[in-house]
């Protein structure tokens, strides 16, 4: 593992991707990051494919839908369904491609995403661990740039935690347009 605020480092397994990094801020802090539409649209999508729509439902059953377009103007939608929530620990969701009305498509593999959080001395310990069906699907999920955007969207999570405090004021669906303001 890496260090404090260091860069992530990812393992693949049979049919999945461990992804893992260190934060220098509380679990609490961490997890509210993970929870709330207005700071997932600073960082969740990686550099040049920003997040430009979300809604959260932050609840096991509830929806967290939400938009991602690149330099070219493409959009790609998905559609998770939380399964399992334990503040500040443990977001467990499945992720579906979808289109814009929320209906799940069969554009890119699904995955079965498991958020883990751990006090650490330095601060704390993100595992994300995704699962896919088999490993031709966990291999299409590569394809897709799922190692690198991941990893790269931890490098924005970084920046957003040392720069920013969880406020839950601005208005869900919106973003800055320069991600380097943060």
């Amino acid at each position: 593992m890496s260090g404090a605020s260091g860069r992530a480092s990812v393992a693949r397994q049979a049919c999945g991707l461990t992804i893992e990094r260190t934060f220098a801020a509380s679990r609490e802090r961490v997890f509210a990051a993970l929870s709330r539409a207005e700071e997932l649209l600073r960082w969740w999508g990686p550099p040049g494919c920003p997040v430009v729509w979300c809604a959260v439902d932050f609840r096991p059953g509830g929806v967290w839908h939400y938009c991602l377009r690149n330099e070219s103007g493409v959009e790609v939608w998905a559609r998770s369904v939380y399964r399992e929530i334990v503040a500040p620990r443990l977001v467990a969701y499945d992720e579906r491609s979808s289109n814009a009305a929320g209906e799940v498509t069969n554009e890119r593999p699904g995955a079965f995403a498991t958020i883990a959080l751990t006090t650490i001395p330095v601060g704390t310990r993100f595992r994300a661990t995704l699962r896919y069906v088999d490993a031709g699907q966990r291999d299409l999920a590569i394809g897709y740039g799922v190692e690198g955007g991941f990893s790269s969207a931890l490098d924005l999570l970084d920046q957003h935690l040392r720069n920013t405090e969880p406020s839950g004021t601005e208005p869900i669906g919106t973003r800055p347009t320069d991600r380097s303001e943060q």
